[in-house]
């Protein structure tokens, strides 16, 4: 019987190995000990073993992306020196990492599965070396996108197209944030104290309605359904409009 070829991420080689080399890895003595010291020094990081650490750092029942993301923040302070934080920081975006190569058309699937993956090993590094107010998760995936689309627009050979969009594809990332990344911050912060609202309800408002990132895709970074943060922006919006009214 002839092999199918892979047409999802779950499928490809890369992937596959990934998960393989987890599953190894993560009731392994090698990482419960190495946990037992980084929790040590750092509570954020006080698991038994890997498979405790990655679903509390994929949880979708948290109030905010922050209070979720303290894990992959904890992991990526430390994986500037240390190499096995980097590899449970990269099983943690996974999931984003596999949409992503998902809803990209163009390339075969097994190399959109190696390009996006060694991009969001460089991404990590990088966003190990530039702490920012923004999600981890959401930057990793954020990021990782944009390097990939940058690629397929240097390679003539073959057209690759984002599903959703190539609005960001130019945007020269990774890089100093310029005015435009500045109001947006701005907005954030205005909406977040005048419309009494958690700072990560303001930046899904404003980063979605600001055409900057679609809600798919920023569910898809976040592993969320699509609904779940339109009924979050829907609140968010309800609650900043309330409060509006009330300065009136």
């Amino acid at each position: 019987m002839e092999n199918r070829r892979p047409r999802r991420a779950r499928e490809t080689q890369l992937v596959r190995r990934l998960e393989a080399e987890w599953q190894a890895l993560a009731r392994s003595r090698w990482l419960r000990e190495r946990l037992r010291s980084w929790a040590a020094e750092d509570p954020r990081l006080a698991f038994a073993d890997g498979v405790e650490l990655v679903a509390a750092a994929q949880r979708r029942d948290v109030s905010s992306w922050a209070e979720r993301d303290q894990v992959l923040a904890a992991l990526l302070e430390r994986a500037p020196e240390d190499a096995l934080a980097k590899r449970v920081a990269l099983q943690v975006v996974l999931p984003g990492l596999k949409a992503l190569i998902d809803r990209i058309r163009g390339w075969d699937v097994e190399e959109r599965a190696a390009r996006v993956v060694a991009a969001a090993v460089e991404v990590l590094a990088w966003c190990a070396s530039e702490p920012a107010g923004t999600p981890p998760s959401f930057r990793v995936y954020a990021n990782t996108r944009r390097r990939v689309l940058r690629a397929a627009v240097r390679d003539r050979s073959e057209p690759v197209v984002f599903v959703d969009d190539l609005s960001e594809v130019g945007t020269d990332d990774p890089g100093p944030p310029g005015p435009d990344h500045q109001r947006l911050n701005e907005l954030i912060e205005w909406i977040r104290e005048q419309g009494h609202v958690r700072e990560d309800a303001a930046r899904l408002m404003v980063l979605t309605r600001a055409g900057v990132v679609t809600v798919d895709e920023l569910a898809a970074a976040e592993g969320l359904h699509p609904q779940t943060l339109r009924q979050r922006r829907l609140r968010a919006e309800r609650r900043v409009r309330q409060s509006l009214a009330a300065t009136r």
